[in-house]
């Protein structure tokens, strides 16, 4: 029996090649990829990209080898010997397992085989591909190590990839709000990167990015910027929120600007405190109360302290003795932080209050706010104990009305309230600020009534004394509505029977009847005259002049006031203040009556149509500056075409100095509109927060229509009369 040949002698050149081909072919490009690894990033990175291309190209020969086996060998025999027969699978079998054929055919194969011609199994070496990678390869070892490396920065970045890298995306955020500790507030996470919170709360970003860039930052419009901190995969940054803002998040290589986002800094509203008994601030006390109960109410956002101060003033004495003495008292309040009590019952008798005297009570309250706590007065309550000469007429009680004294606010008072309310005009709602304008226009209306009794001009109501629904808190609260200047006051609704002229009838059902002759009896038939003449206080000429200008003055005053224009009303209160100090300083004189002297009628010229020396009176109308008039042009250019960065800039300027209720909405239309001029909704949207923003212009004269070409001759004959 022969024995079979050694066949893994003859597999090892032919497997050797193989794998000598393999490398031959990937060893250039280890070399080329390891050239740039170390043009771009030094030899370390050279090192491991060599490292790692040998590794691959021995797994890459190794694996082109390993097809090269045993039944790879006989399959070639096969292809390559006739002699073989196609028998070589008999060479790899058990002489056993064959049967006597197979074994005879078997030996004559391995006879062949020793004795037979080599055999051409060995693969060939291809030059023709490998000489093209290795010239690709020497190219760019050549380039990598002996290009100038001072205009190869762009080409540096290209074979790094950062060129085609896309540009960062903000795929994760957390916007976390911490209120201030004296709010009681939770910590809480927004819902995007816009919120509403109270103003000192601290808040933290907390942004991912992908890809992660170098550096990104908070832009706000107003020019602040917050760096954040990279942590990690994620930037952090943190602010406190002391006003209301817009920002955009930027990152380093964004395509374009991000959108806006808005923080809304809710303001920390001051208590609010209102009187619960007595039911009116002015109280006359019965006769024999030793006490007078005191309550009161605070509310605040985010709680009000336990404790309130209660001042007290006693005045005592009448006319020009009389005596001041303050004290104080601390008051525990009662029921929760948001909503306090303070009640308090005073002894008369302990604070030395005596018949005539008055005990003033005003209760002081302050909020939670730390360092710079805000206070809240209430109104001014006054007791007034009557005097023995009041109590007299205690048995003419059901003859005589008892009527409380009118308290007035003087003109000095009025231009103390107009001032002030000029300096708290920026911090005011602008409801806030009419109704407040109105109300001093009252106490204006009701001081020039007062006086106007002096020249007999006729009363439009009696003064009645103030009650708590009257008056004005700290709190800024004011009447619901508040019937402005212009519009007409609301309809009166009155009881079956009465109509809109009772009360100024002045008493007609007890009027005598008219007598014939007199001339009040002939007026009395008709109407009544306005103006008692017999009643008014009469002066000298100048000095009744002198009071009339003051009357006008406070009636200009009063109009503005009306019309929530204190800073016009400012002058012609002082105006008035001046010409009162003018009155004051007069003497009253007393003049007997005489009729009026009217000039003679010319009955020669009556009804004769001459129209010599009357010159025709004509005043031309002079126009009224519109101080919105900025906006106004850019809402009406917006219509048609996009806005430039000029019209953008003057809008800016007049949005800095104007009075808005919602600057943020502006300011964020302005800034969609300048980032895309041609976007039309952009533009839309500024308009309609432009229109929001402007007032409502003020009523204008409509120019006539010309007519046609006989109408302007007729006008023309009529002006050459």
């Amino acid at each position: 029996m022969s024995v079979a040949p050694d066949f893994a002698a003859w597999l090892r050149p032919i497997v050797w090649r193989v794998r000598a081909q393999t490398a031959a072919a990937a060893l250039p490009l280890v070399l080329a990829a390891a050239a740039i690894a170390w043009r771009l990033a030094g030899p370390g990175a050279a090192a491991a990209v060599a490292a790692l291309g040998l590794a691959a190209t021995a797994f890459l020969a190794l694996r082109a080898s390993a097809r090269y086996d045993q039944r790879w060998l006989l399959r070639r025999l096969d292809a390559e010997r006739p002699d073989v027969e196609d028998s070589a699978d008999l060479l790899l079998a058990e002489p056993a397992t064959l049967g006597l054929l197979q074994r005879l055919q078997r030996d004559r194969l391995i006879t062949r085989l020793e004795t037979g011609p080599a055999i051409a199994t060995q693969p060939d070496w291809q030059p023709k591909r490998l000489v093209p990678i290795w010239g690709l390869a020497l190219v760019t070892i050549a380039d990598a190590i002996f290009w100038p490396r001072g205009g190869s920065a762009e080409v540096e970045a290209l074979i790094r990839g950062e060129a085609d890298q896309p540009p960062p995306v903000l795929v994760a955020r957390t916007l976390r709000i911490t209120p201030p500790g004296y709010t009681g507030l939770p910590a809480r996470n927004a819902e995007g990167l816009s919120a509403k919170a109270p103003a000192g709360s601290t808040l933290i970003w907390r942004l991912r990015f992908a890809p992660v860039p170098e550096s990104a930052t908070l832009v706000f419009l107003d020019g602040r910027r917050v760096s954040l901190t990279k942590q990690n995969e994620d930037f952090v940054g943190t602010a406190r929120l002391d006003r209301s803002a817009l920002y955009r998040v930027v990152a380093t290589g964004e395509a374009r600007q991000g959108p806006l986002h808005r923080l809304d800094a809710i303001a920390d509203a001051p208590p609010v405190v209102r009187v619960l008994v007595p039911a009116t601030t002015l109280t006359s006390a019965t006769p024999g109360q030793s006490r007078w109960a005191l309550s009161f109410e605070a509310r605040d956002d985010h709680g009000v302290r336990a404790t309130a101060r209660l001042r007290l003033i006693r005045a005592e004495g009448s006319g020009e003795n009389v005596r001041f003495r303050e004290s104080a008292m601390v008051l525990s309040g009662t029921g929760s932080p948001k909503a306090r009590r303070f009640s308090v019952s005073l002894d008369l008798n302990a604070l030395g209050l005596t018949p005539g005297g008055e005990l003033v009570a005003q209760l002081s309250v302050a909020d939670n706010k730390p360092g710079t706590a805000q206070t809240a007065q209430s109104p001014s309550l006054i007791l007034r104990v009557p005097s023995e000469k009041m109590a007299e007429a205690a048995g003419l009680e059901g003859m005589v009305q008892r009527v409380m004294p009118a308290y007035f606010r003087s003109q000095r008072q009025i231009i103390i309230d107009i001032e002030a309310l000029l300096k708290e005009r920026r911090r005011l709602p602008a409801a806030t600020f009419t109704a407040r304008s109105n109300n001093i226009g009252a106490d204006q209306r009701i001081l020039r009534l007062r006086y106007g009794q002096f020249l007999g001009e006729e009363s439009e109501g009696q003064p009645k004394a103030p009650t708590m629904a009257d008056l004005l808190t700290s709190d800024g609260g004011a009447p619901d509505k508040v019937a402005p200047a212009d519009k007409p006051a609301p309809k009166l609704v009155l009881p079956e029977g009465h109509d809109a002229y009772d009360g100024h009838n002045h008493g007609a059902g007890d009027r005598a009847p008219p007598v014939f002759g007199s001339d009040n009896g002939e007026l009395a038939g008709y109407g009544h005259a306005h103006g008692d003449s017999e009643t008014a206080t009469l002066f000298d000429p100048e000095t009744r002049a002198t009071l009339g200008k003051a009357l006008d003055a406070m009636w200009q005053a009063e109009r503005s006031l009306r019309q929530a224009e204190p800073a016009a009303a400012l002058p012609q209160a002082y105006a008035a203040l001046n010409f009162i100090k003018d009155v004051q300083q007069a003497t009253r004189i007393f003049l007997q009556r005489t009729g009026t002297n009217l000039p003679p009628i010319d009955m020669a010229r009556r009804l004769t149509g001459k129209r010599e020396g009357i010159a025709p009176g004509r005043r031309s109308l002079d126009g009224q500056d519109y101080p919105d008039a900025v906006p106004a042009a850019l809402f009406a250019s917006l219509a048609t075409s996009s806005p430039s960065e000029a019209d953008l800039q003057r809008l800016e300027r007049w949005l800095a100095q104007a009075e808005v209720a919602d600057k943020l909405s502006v300011v964020a239309a302005i800034d969609a509109v300048r980032s895309d001029p041609d976007c039309a909704p952009c533009r839309t949207t500024l308009r309609g927060a432009i229109w929001a923003a402007i007032a409502t212009p003020p009523a204008a004269v409509l120019r006539r229509p010309a007519g046609d070409a006989a109408g302007r001759r007729y006008l023309d004959a009529l002006a050459t009369r």
